[in-house]
This record gives structure tokens, sequence and C-alpha cells, in this order.
């Protein structure tokens, strides 16, 4: 169990875990061994990463308002935020799955969940500042590699902008879809009240509407 895999997930999370049992039950899922799964875990770690979240932000962001605070921590801690971390730190392969329940190691919510039992055993295990630090360490990197924000995003903003002036809001349509890696999604943004179409493109739907909507504000009358 513990060989050089679970070597590369400690080292990739950030710690080395002194009870090897904490670790083993937050990569056990319900569907292998109901009373040894990491459900519990998973309670305690959803507490602790919002704790631990809201903290950084507030240390050290201090520009960051109440409300762009709230907006940012809720794209940290969501799933798909959880599931990019879980992915970067090669969770899914250890997860502890039932060979028969849908979906198995890499089903995205077996996996946030599994994230957040994972925060948790490493406070269990360590204390709070380790984990702390953990969580820290995984949600700076997605600010900084642009997969989480720090304030509104383009569509936020976009909608926002029109509704304050009665403005209904864009339409996106899919002009191409992404394949593997091959070319990027390419979607259009329009406004018709405003005359305004623009067309974005990235790495999947939501990229590309976010970079779509960011053309169309730019161009929106103030």
């Amino acid at each position: 169990m513990f060989g050089s895999p679970i070597a590369s997930l400690q080292s990739k999370l950030g710690h080395d875990f002194i009870n090897a049992r904490l670790l083993l039950r937050a990569l056990t899922h319900k569907s292998f061994d109901q009373k040894q799964s990491n459900e519990r875990l998973e309670f305690l770690g959803d507490s602790i990463l919002n704790y631990c979240v809201a903290e950084m932000l507030y240390l050290r962001y201090a520009s960051l308002s109440e409300g762009e605070m709230s907006r940012t921590r809720a794209g940290l801690v969501c799933h798909e935020s959880l599931v990019k971390v879980a992915n970067s730190i090669g969770l899914g392969p250890l997860l502890r799955v039932s060979d028969s329940y849908r979906g198995g190691q890499s089903r995205e919510s077996i996996l946030s969940d599994a994230l957040e039992a994972l925060f948790a055993a490493v406070q269990l295990d360590a204390g709070h500042e380790k984990a702390k630090q953990v969580i820290e360490a995984h949600m700076i990197a997605l600010l900084e590699s642009g997969q989480a924000e720090l304030r509104k995003d383009p569509k936020t903003s976009l909608q926002e902008f029109l509704q304050a002036r009665a403005i209904p809001v864009p339409t996106y349509e899919i002009l191409t879809k992404g394949e593997a890696d091959i070319r990027p999604f390419s979607v259009t943004c329009t406004i018709s009240r405003l005359s305004i179409k623009t067309t974005g493109s990235g790495s999947n739907r939501k990229q590309a509407e976010k970079d779509a909507a960011g053309k169309a504000l730019a161009l929106c009358p103030r």
C-alpha cells in the first residue's frame, strides 16, 4: 500500500503521514468499506478548508472587499477547484472504491470529497498549522495559475453591468468544441440590444465564455 505511488501523493500533497491509518481512511470510499470510509473525515475537512481559505484571503489580500472574499472563497472551495487539486496530486488512482460503484475512482464527487477528507487527515495527523500550510499552498497555486480568480470573472462583471442598465443578459453560443487538446473551444457572446458580438476561446467552454464576455464588456459604452 505505501509504496512509491503513496510517496508521490504525500510529496505532492505536502505532508508525510505519521499515522498511516489516517491516510488509508481518507482514501477509502464508502462503497469499499462502509464502516471505515472517509465520510466523517470529509465532514471535518469541509469546515477546515472553508476556515483556512477564509483566513488566507483575509490576511493575504487586504484589498479585497467582503463580497470579493466571499466570491473568491466560493470559487476556491467549489467542487470544480477541488477536483483540479485532486488530479494534480494524483489522488484518483489511489482511492479505494468498489469496482461495482458507478464512476469508480474518476468520479468527480468522489475526488472532491476525498480531498477534503485528506485535508482533515493532515490536521488530525500533524495539527492545524500544518493543515493550513498544505491547504494554502494548493489554493494559492490555483489563484496564481488562473484556475481560480480573486475578483469577479468577466461573465459576472458583464451580467452585472447589463442588469444595472436594464439591458438583457448576453447569449452564448458554441462555435467549435475542443478536441483532446487539438483545438480550443470557441464561443460567441452576443448582446443584441447593443449590437455587440464577440468571439472567445479557451481550453473548455467556461474559459471560452469568460474570454468572449471580457471582450464584450470592453466594447460596452460607458
